[in-house]
């Protein structure tokens, strides 16, 4: 004899009631200017966009990658030099309208996967640059925002998934190169700057029904 396992009147109606994802409006945005960062030691993204009424604009873009010398160090001490060198690179980026940004944001150090140390040791080189005003934004929750969905290992969320999503609302430069990158590690700062962005506007409305309430 096979037992069945059936689904509660709540879960069923949850099935029933649950709205299919749609992606954020214009309108979900706060209004503000991000500077964002996909940090790794070997390739940081870097980019400022600004939303307002009329859109969302990218500003800068602009990658910080360590020189083949620095490269091509070994082990724990090549790490600690590729700190260095983008702990200098951040720095630099931070300089002219980008001081003015209204929030600086990069990506939460993931606990497990590929690459933890790198983003981690890179993470906490934009943290000090930035005096600690900058504010981390996890990976998984900027592509439920922008994709519909985090990923699993068996339907992984693809490059494509994220070109895709910020593409919608981010016109890429008419000509992608050295001086204006769109490349993977750009195209997940801007994701971040996003996700930031609709997360803000989300803050803001609670504040006001808030004060309606008071």
């Amino acid at each position: 004899m096979t037992s069945t396992q059936q689904l509660s009147f709540g879960a069923v109606d949850s099935l029933l009631t649950r709205r299919p994802w749609t992606p954020p409006h214009l309108a979900d945005f706060a209004q503000a200017t991000v500077q964002a960062y996909d940090q790794a030691l070997a390739n940081t993204g870097m980019v400022i966009i600004k939303a307002n009424a009329t859109g969302i604009h990218l500003l800068a873009a602009s990658m910080i990658r360590p020189p083949a010398d620095v490269q091509a160090i070994a082990s724990t001490e090549g790490n600690y030099a590729r700190a260095d060198n983008l702990l200098a690179g951040v720095l630099r980026s931070r300089k002219g309208y980008a001081a003015a940004a209204d929030a600086i944001v990069y990506e939460r150090p993931p606990v497990a996967g590929r690459r933890t140390e790198s983003i981690g040791l890179a993470g906490r080189e934009i943290h000090r640059a930035t005096q600690g005003a900058a504010v981390m934004v996890d990976n998984r929750h900027a592509k439920k925002l922008l994709v519909g969905r985090a990923g699993t290992k068996r339907d992984p969320v693809t490059k494509a998934h994220v070109k895709e999503a910020v593409e919608r609302y981010v016109t890429p430069p008419a000509q992608s190169g050295k001086d204006m990158p769109w490349n993977e590690h750009i195209r997940d700062a801007v994701m971040l700057a996003l996700a930031y962005l609709l997360d803000r506007k989300q803050a803001e409305v609670r504040a006001a029904q808030l004060a309606a309430t008071a």
